[in-house]
């Protein structure tokens, strides 16, 4: 993979520092295993660096790599049949249990549609506020548009979330 001279190391190095955690928690959260993850997001800094020309937001164009990078990954297991399927359960770990969480977290978030699960995960898992989102996402929605589509229009009005929106959006109404 050819390195772009410019994306200077000392750049990547900062951005490393400041969304590699957020990013593999992003991914771990999509793909439900630490390694899957971590590799999701290291190919995910070196395409980054790779970039020929100026990224507008890099944070943006990171996560929207690690999406597809999950949902790549998924799409390619989802051919092969899980090794749990194939074997025994051992006595759970820690690790294990978290993982099985994920799963199941997992199976709730594929139960809705594609843009409502992507935007409570970058929401949720990412920490990423709803302007951020609607930035990444390139959707021309506003704020509430995105929170509302994420949460169903019927409830949005009288939820915690509603009211974390009219925070977030510099609405004090």
């Amino acid at each position: 993979m050819k390195l772009n001279p410019k994306t200077n190391i000392e750049q990547l190095a900062e951005w490393i520092d400041e969304w590699q955690e957020q990013l593999f928690r992003y991914a771990f959260y999509r793909v439900g295993c630490r390694s899957d993850a971590e590799d999701i997001v290291q190919d995910a800094f070196l395409k980054i660096f790779s970039v020929q020309g100026s990224i507008a937001n890099p944070k943006a164009y990171l996560y929207r790599i690690v999406s597809n990078g999950c949902v790549d990954l998924l799409r390619h297991k989802s051919k092969l049949k899980p090794l749990e399927e194939r074997m025994p359960t051992p006595p759970q770990s820690e690790e294990m249990e978290a993982e099985e969480e994920f799963r199941h977290i997992a199976r709730l978030l594929a139960k809705l549609p594609d843009a409502q699960s992507e935007i409570i995960r970058l929401h949720i898992h990412a920490g990423l506020k709803f302007t951020e989102i609607a930035e990444m996402l390139d959707e021309l929605l506003g704020v509430r548009d995105v929170a509302l589509h994420a949460v169903g229009h019927k409830h949005a009005n009288n939820s915690v979330l509603a009211k974390r929106l009219n925070t977030e959006s510099g609405d004090n109404a």
